[in-house]
């Protein structure tokens, strides 16, 4: 009789023990278009994939919800259910959708465009030291989708610390991170540019700490890249990362991860935790010797961490341009000159006539040539020589060059000097990524 008393009080303190681990959990109608993972994700919690509905609608009544039901839409039948049909646009719009038959196993990254979602959230993980998920075989297309979403602990800070992706033509899809709920987002980009390489030249593998190409292929022949990009990115409450591409892209795979309170320190500089990582992007056709501000920041405190530059021109002579920097802001050309041709701040030298190179502070990238017309690409990162600035900054390359006529000097005359070869007019796409604080 001892031993029963014994194991029916451990049987109670076990049920109680379990009640109270699951009293924190409850039941939410996802924003229309969200997965369950992002749902839960936006309010600090797991998504646990069992929803009892006991094949009922009551559900969504207790949550608010005056939904019709049918029928022939009550079962499940899609991993975006149970669901509510929030989208006007949709034919079963105002029904209850998929709450009969759920399996004990629902899909938390199911997600449609027209429907909110019946989600089931869990613990509390504002305060974990890591998080992130993946994507495992999916698609995204013209449709903006929400891949990720962490919400963090008043008092703490966040950074997001990689980034990976493949797919057929995962060059084509749009990567945006909004933080502390931006409705524009501070980052926004395609991976190969991001990876430093221009035109969706797949040629694999090389990489750096900071980024690279795990799979491609030669350059001119179709294949599937992967892409990995390490930079820090820090927020203060919350983060969602999404993507969108201008067709459906299948076969597509993603991993986001992050960190709690993780300092941030580049070679000496330490980044504050309430700085914020922009991505500046330029593109456009540019007139020869014409300057194109790379980096824009008018004002303020903080540090350029890189850039990638891409150009389509008729020649190699845009080469010839000289990059210079500006802090503070207003300071008068030349600024301060950071090299003496474009080659020169890539590291390389002579039009890069020893070829492609990938190394941990630069590299060039990409080159193919043809009759009156090429493109190429290089990446530049300023960590073992960082560029911290107070009262703004700027940095600006140009379309090629000129020399003064009196003292024979190159990247020191705005204007009215002699033409360094024949620079063509260029169409340039520009990625800097600067800390701002």
């Amino acid at each position: 009789n001892r031993c029963k008393r014994l194991m029916l009080s451990v049987a109670v303190v076990l049920a109680f023990s379990l009640a109270l681990a699951q009293a924190d959990d409850k039941y939410v109608l996802g924003q229309q278009g969200l997965s369950c993972a992002a749902v839960c994700g936006l309010q600090g919690r797991t998504c646990l994939q069992n929803v009892a509905t006991n094949n009922s609608a009551a559900l969504f009544e207790s949550l608010g919800v005056k939904c019709t039901t049918t029928a022939a839409t009550a079962k499940y039948w899609a991993p975006d259910q149970p669901s509510y049909v929030s989208g006007a646009g949709d034919a079963n719009h105002g029904l209850c959708v998929g709450y009969e038959d759920v399996p004990a196993e629902t899909d938390c990254q199911g997600q449609y465009w027209s429907v909110s979602r019946l989600c089931h959230c869990g613990d509390d993980i504002t305060s974990i030291p890591f998080f992130g998920t993946g994507l495992s075989g999916g698609a995204v297309g013209t449709n903006e989708t929400v891949l990720f979403t962490h919400t963090i602990a008043d008092g703490a800070f966040g950074v997001m610390t990689h980034f990976w992706t493949t797919a057929s033509k995962a060059y084509d899809v749009t990567f945006r991170y909004y933080i502390d709920g931006e409705k524009t987002p501070s980052i926004e980009f395609q991976p190969s540019m991001a990876c430093g390489v221009g035109f969706n030249d797949t040629a694999a593998p090389w990489g750096t700490k900071w980024f690279g190409l795990g799979a491609g292929s030669p350059p001119g022949k179709q294949g599937a890249p992967s892409y990995s990009l390490n930079f820090q990115i820090p927020f203060g409450k919350s983060v969602v990362v999404t993507a969108q591409a201008p067709y459906e892209v299948g076969g597509f795979y993603m991993i986001v991860r992050g960190a709690l309170n993780k300092a941030i320190n580049i070679n000496g500089v330490a980044v504050p935790s309430t700085a914020r990582l922009h991505l500046q992007k330029f593109v456009r056709v540019v007139q020869p010797l014409e300057f194109v501000t790379v980096t824009d920041v008018p004002s303020g405190n903080g540090l350029h961490f890189m850039s990638t530059l891409a150009v389509q021109s008729g020649n190699l002579n845009f080469l010839e341009g000289c990059y210079h920097a500006y802090t503070p802001y207003t300071m008068a050309f030349p600024g301060i000159l950071l090299s003496t041709g474009t080659e020169d701040y890539f590291d390389s030298g002579w039009y890069f006539d020893a070829g492609q190179f990938h190394f941990p502070v630069s590299g060039f990238t990409h080159l193919q040539q043809g009759t009156g017309n090429l493109t190429w690409s290089a990446y530049r990162f300023h960590e073992m020589d960082p560029l911290p600035f107070s009262d703004g900054f700027k940095l600006v390359w140009r379309n090629g060059d000129e020399v003064n006529p009196h003292s024979g000097l190159k990247c020191y005359t705005s204007s009215g000097g002699k033409t360094v070869g024949s620079p063509t007019a260029s169409t340039v796409y520009s990625y800097a990524w600067v800390y701002t604080w």
